[in-house]
C-alpha cells in the first residue's frame, strides 16, 4: 500500500485520528494543518511532503484540503478518505462565524472556545468527556495555526461548479446526525469521482471519528483492501471541469490515472 497522511479537522490534533490510524494495517503520519499563509501554499506544502502518491485521510477541514490537494497536485495522490467533509465553497455567513470565533480565541483563549462555541456546535455535552480533549487539542494546536485554518476555511472555492473530476478511487464517510458536514454533502464528494463509494453512520455527528473510530477504521480498511496494492495506485492527472465519466462502481477501480 501506498503511505497514509492523516489530516486532522479545525483546532484538532493527531489524538483525533490516533485509534483510527491504529487500527490500520498501513504506515501512516499525522501532519496538522496551518503552516502555510494561504490555501494555495499550503496545498503545495502537503504535496511536497508526499515524496510518492499518498493516501490522504482528512477530517472535517482537513477532508476539505484533501479534495483541493487531489485538484492541483493529482500526482501526489493515491487515494482519497473524506470524513465529515464537503467540496463546497465557504457558505454565507460562514466567514461572520469565523470571525466571531477568532476573536473570542484572542480574548479568552483557544480552550473557552472549544467549551463555548466547538462543544455545543458538535451536539457535546456538557459532561461529554471529548469536552475536555477538545480543549487540550485546541490548545495544542495553537493561535497562529488556528487563524490560518481559519483563513483555509475562507479561500476555498468550491468544486461543484466547475465540477471536479477526480480520477483515484474516493472514500466519503459522513455522520448522519452532523450538522456541519451532512450527509449529502458527502453524496456530492462522491458525484466527483469515477470510483468511489459513500457509509454514513446513523447516529454519528460531526466527531464520528473520535466517538466510533471502529467502525470508521473498518470502512477504510475495506476501501484499501478494494482499492489494490500500492502499483495500482498511482497519481493521476489535474482535474478538469468536464462531466462525470462513469456512475459509481460498486467495486473500486484500481487506478488513479485519468481516462
Amino acid at each position: 500500500m501506498p503511505p497514509l497522511i492523516a489530516l486532522p479537522g479545525t483546532l484538532l490534533d493527531a489524538r483525533s485520528l490516533a485509534s483510527i490510524l491504529q487500527a490500520l494495517r498501513l504506515r501512516a503520519r499525522t501532519v496538522l494543518l496551518g503552516e502555510a499563509e494561504t490555501l494555495d501554499l499550503e496545498v503545495q506544502r502537503l504535496a511536497a511532503i508526499a515524496q510518492e502518491p499518498a493516501i490522504w485521510l482528512g477530517h472535517s477541514l482537513g477532508g476539505i484540503v484533501a479534495l483541493h490537494l487531489a485538484a492541483r497536485h493529482p500526482k501526489s495522490v493515491a487515494a482519497l478518505v473524506l470524513m465529515a467533509s464537503n467540496a463546497r465553497a465557504s457558505p454565507a455567513g460562514g466567514a461572520a462565524r469565523r470571525h466571531a470565533q477568532w476573536q473570542l480565541a484572542q480574548t479568552r483563549g483557544l480552550q473557552a472556545l472549544a467549551a463555548a462555541k466547538l462543544a455545543p456546535g458538535y451536539d457535546l455535552t456538557p459532561d461529554d468527556p471529548l469536552q475536555s480533549t477538545l480543549a487540550e487539542q485546541a490548545q495544542a494546536v495553537g493561535l497562529r495555526r488556528f487563524e490560518r485554518q481559519l483563513r483555509y476555511a475562507d479561500q476555498r472555492p468550491g468544486l461543484l461548479s466547475p465540477r471536479l473530476t477526480l480520477h483515484c478511487p474516493s472514500l466519503a464517510l459522513s455522520g448522519g446526525q452532523d450538522r456541519l458536514c451532512p450527509p449529502q454533502q458527502s453524496d456530492e464528494i462522491v458525484g466527483l469521482s469515477t470510483s468511489s463509494r459513500h457509509f454514513s453512520l446513523s447516529a454519528g455527528g460531526h466527531l464520528f471519528p473520535l466517538q466510533q473510530p471502529q467502525w470508521a477504521a473498518s470502512h477504510i480498511q475495506d476501501f484499501l483492501d478494494r482499492s489494490g496494492s500500492a502499483s495500482s495506485m498511482r497519481g493521476g492527472t489535474a482535474w478538469s471541469p468536464s462531466t462525470r465519466e462513469a456512475a459509481v462502481h460498486k467495486r473500486l477501480r484500481p487506478s488513479c490515472l485519468a481516462r
